[in-house]
């Protein structure tokens, strides 16, 4: 299997801040999120890492010793400002334990925000409301920021009692998360909460399946028109139930990306994607050129419409946007350089393209 490259090893973009607030110095942690290609350096922090909750999987979790701290709405408030002023950070990414109950660990949350608007905080502000959470809050929640999300963690009622999430799968998690979209879409449709909707899963700290997690992004993306789905590799953590547990291969998480692009971007559907008996997807193989194999795709670059064009591995949308740019203008593609020239990566193509009626590889004699 080839080596990971940097950029997805790397993926925690973190650098620690140090500054003078008052009288009182302060370590901030800024994460260096990307949007666009652009890096955005973000606040991202929790309000308090107390919790009641006992998540096997957790760090924060109940019955783990470890060093806890919180912040006061008006101190997090009064950071953030100082920060921001510096123009050190574009943003606010705010979550939480649970450290009494979702309401009021969510409660906390919009406090330190509504402070920051009346300051005079125009900038982006991401919130993570609770599962469970109360219907207002989800409300002001929405009101508020500019994306804000739920992470479902696992997809399923037995593997939440699998990892105790003392939570009801149906009603906390997924019934939350259809309110949160229903209230984003009314916000959207009057220019607030732009940024949408997004969750988290985590992938390999229970025995959960590919098939699972796609068929929940699925859901997310096509039914609640989720911005973003994000999955995180299990790692394990001392002193937690799961310390022994082997962490999951960082080849999977970067898999289980492919295909949550493939569905959020290019129409993909979770039938389309090539699983094994067990319903996993193959680490080796980018899931895109195995569904070109599987339905033998044979595209005529002169002819085929957005859809099919990138369907074809080595062929993106900016890719295919500026073939269909081309061909409105009188080109035709008549050689692998020309493809090139529009962004084609020509070797990942080549198997699955006519150029006239001339394909340029047969199917058969490429080997996956």
């Amino acid at each position: 299997m080839p080596k990971l490259r940097g950029r997805l090893v790397k993926r925690d973009k973190w650098h620690f801040l140090t500054t003078t607030v008052g009288y009182d110095r302060v370590t901030v942690p800024i994460f260096e999120s990307t949007a666009r290609s652009c890096k955005v350096p973000l606040l991202k922090t929790l309000m308090s890492s107390r919790c009641t909750n006992d998540c096997k999987f957790c760090p924060f979790r109940a019955e783990r010793r470890t060093r806890r701290e919180s912040w006061t709405p008006e101190q997090l408030a009064k950071v953030t400002m100082h920060v921001w002023r510096q123009r050190r950070i574009r943003g606010l990414f705010l979550s939480s334990a649970v450290e009494r109950d979702p309401d009021a660990a969510v409660e906390r949350e919009l406090d330190a925000v509504r402070l920051l608007r009346a300051r005079g905080f125009t900038d982006y502000v991401h919130i993570r409301v609770m599962p469970g959470v109360s219907y207002g809050l989800i409300r002001e929640a929405v009101r508020l920021a500019d994306r804000v999300g739920i992470n479902i963690e696992f997809p399923s009622s037995e593997h939440y009692n699998d990892m105790k999430l003392f939570l009801d799968f149906r009603q906390d998690a997924l019934k939350r998360m259809r309110l949160l979209a229903r209230e984003v879409k009314k916000a959207q449709a009057v220019g607030r909460c732009r940024a949408g909707l997004d969750s988290q899963m985590i992938v390999g700290a229970s025995d959960e399946t590919d098939k699972e997690i796609l068929r929940v992004s699925e859901w997310l993306y096509k039914k609640l028109n989720a911005r973003r789905v994000y999955y995180s590799a299990f790692e394990p953590i001392a002193h937690t139930p799961l310390e022994h547990k082997q962490a999951e291969n960082r080849w999977r998480e970067y898999r289980l990306y492919q295909c949550s692009f493939l569905l959020q971007r290019y129409g993909f559907r979770l039938k389309d994607f090539v699983l094994d008996n067990n319903d996993m997807l193959n680490l080796r193989h980018d899931p895109k050129l195995l569904f070109a194999i599987k339905n033998e795709i044979c595209v005529e670059v002169n002819k085929a419409g957005f859809d099919d064009l990138i369907k074809v591995p080595g062929i993106g949308l900016q890719t295919a946007k500026r073939i269909l740019e081309r061909r409105a203008k009188g080109a035709k593609f008549e050689s692998k350089r020309e493809l090139m020239r529009v962004g084609v990566l020509v070797k990942k193509a080549m198997p699955f393209i006519k150029i006239g009626s001339t394909r340029q590889k047969m199917l058969g004699e490429f080997r996956v």
